[in-house]
């Protein structure tokens, strides 16, 4: 990194060494051909015409050098004929007098000659002029042009060293950025590339040292999973066989001739064996949730797909008496997603907003195309998510504050929906209406 400072410092300074150079050169170059006037060049004249304008019995302007202005006084100081402004008049009276005038910058001269009936004092500027009165007029001094366009010089030749060095140092960084990219994405299975920068390339050694690391931790964290995976699977396949024959027993003993007590007792067997089928059941949905739903994706007819959904919608929503609002917008004709995964999912949303709804509440679903997307929103009536719920909603197990706890969920309807979604390249958006006030959830996916 220092050796590249130190070859730009070195770059600007052997450029500007060169680009003066020339600049001086070019200045000369527009001199000799009379662009620009030096600055003693008023001051040659004046020594000209000397002579000519002492015997002249009359000056007129014409015979006033270029780049001049004159005042001519009689014997008692009394103006006979002028181009000066006022200022100037009294300057040039004061050094006729001796008397002197203010020039700090000592580039404003006054030239005294003799006459018989008086005296003729020139005005004139030590200072480099152009040729062109019109340049005169209209643009600064010369000295004060090639300052500018010095200074023009000198910043346009930073820009562009420093831009085409940052060019360099952006593709010697290129590397770092896309290691950490890839990393960043948990993309492992890459090589990493060298840069010339030494410093740079200690940083993409540390990075690969990292990968390496990372790497194998995920392994070792994929092999965990993998067995947690294996240990629940057999251990439900173990709970099932015994939990069937403890039902199969208890319905057995319910169609028995029991007594009061011994009845309660069998009910109570029975309605716990149903709970623990339910808790085998979260598992296993959350064994493949995890693993990632193997899609199918193939054209669904969006009409028939929706109008499935608001019959299922319909049968949920009774058995609360919920009114039911079903709103379809500018839908595509076909969209291509695994109809019975997607289909699902919605459920899912559906299940849970109908459960949040108060009886006799409303409950809202909305399907709505857009270019690229489709979008099913549900809204239900209840007290809506807190801002710990939308961050932590679609987490597994994961039950809500007690204003949307429900006994019968365990925190895997939104987190089934959310794994559906990401195998389609979708998103989950949780919020609350501004209209009821209760949750609202969307579902995103792309139409193809």
């Amino acid at each position: 990194m220092r050796g590249i400072f130190f070859r730009y410092l070195i770059t600007l300074a052997i450029i500007f060494i060169v680009v003066s150079a020339l600049y001086i050169e070019f200045v000369f170059l527009l001199i000799n051909a009379n662009v620009f006037l030096p600055a003693n060049y008023s001051e040659n004249l004046v020594s000209n015409v000397k002579s000519k304008l002492q015997t002249a019995p009359t000056i007129t302007e014409n015979m006033i050098p270029k780049g001049c202005k004159f005042v001519v006084f009689d014997k008692s100081y009394r103006v006979v004929k002028t181009d000066l402004n006022s200022k100037d008049l009294d300057e040039a009276k004061r050094y006729a007098r001796g008397e002197g005038y203010n020039n700090h910058w000592e580039t404003k001269q006054y030239y005294i000659i003799q006459r018989k009936d008086g005296l003729c004092i020139l005005q004139y500027y030590i200072i480099m002029r152009y040729s062109s009165d019109f340049l005169n007029s209209n643009l600064p001094n010369p000295q004060g042009m090639f300052v500018l366009v010095y200074i023009f010089l000198f910043v346009t030749i930073i820009f562009i060293i420093s831009t085409l060095y940052a060019r360099r140092l952006k593709k010697q960084l290129n590397p770092l950025l896309e290691v950490s990219e890839k990393i960043k994405e948990q993309d492992l299975d890459f090589e990493i590339t060298h840069s010339r920068i030494k410093e740079f390339d200690s940083v993409l050694l540390s990075l690969s040292d990292m990968k390496e690391e990372l790497k194998k931790s995920l392994k070792e964290q994929w092999h965990i999973e993998q067995d947690k995976r294996k240990q629940i699977s057999a251990l439900v396949h173990d709970i099932k066989t015994p939990l069937a024959v403890i039902k199969g027993n208890a319905e057995l003993l319910i169609d028995s001739p029991l007594n009061e007590e011994q009845k309660e007792y069998t009910a109570f067997i029975h309605k716990n064996s149903n709970q623990i089928e339910k808790y085998i059941k979260i598992l296993i949905e959350l064994s493949r949730a995890e693993e990632g739903f193997c899609i199918q994706p193939c054209k669904v007819n969006t009409s028939e797909f929706v109008e499935n959904i608001h019959n299922q919608l319909n049968a949920l929503a009774c058995t609360k008496k919920l009114q039911v609002e079903f709103e379809e917008e500018c839908l595509p004709k076909e969209i291509v997603v695994d109809q019975s995964l997607l289909y699902r999912a919605i459920i899912n949303v559906i299940s849970n907003g109908v459960d949040y709804s108060p009886d006799n509440s409303k409950i809202y679903f909305k399907a709505a195309g857009f270019q690229d997307n489709i979008c099913f929103t549900v809204t239900d009536s209840g007290k809506g998510f807190s801002n710990k719920d939308i961050k932590f909603a679609a987490a597994q197990f994961y039950m809500g504050d007690n204003s949307r706890t429900s006994k019968t969920h365990y925190g895997m309807g939104l987190f089934i929906a959310y794994s559906i979604l990401k195998q389609h390249k979708g998103e989950l958006h949780i919020g609350n209406s501004p209209v009821t006030g209760g949750g609202q959830v969307t579902l995103e996916v792309p139409v193809e």
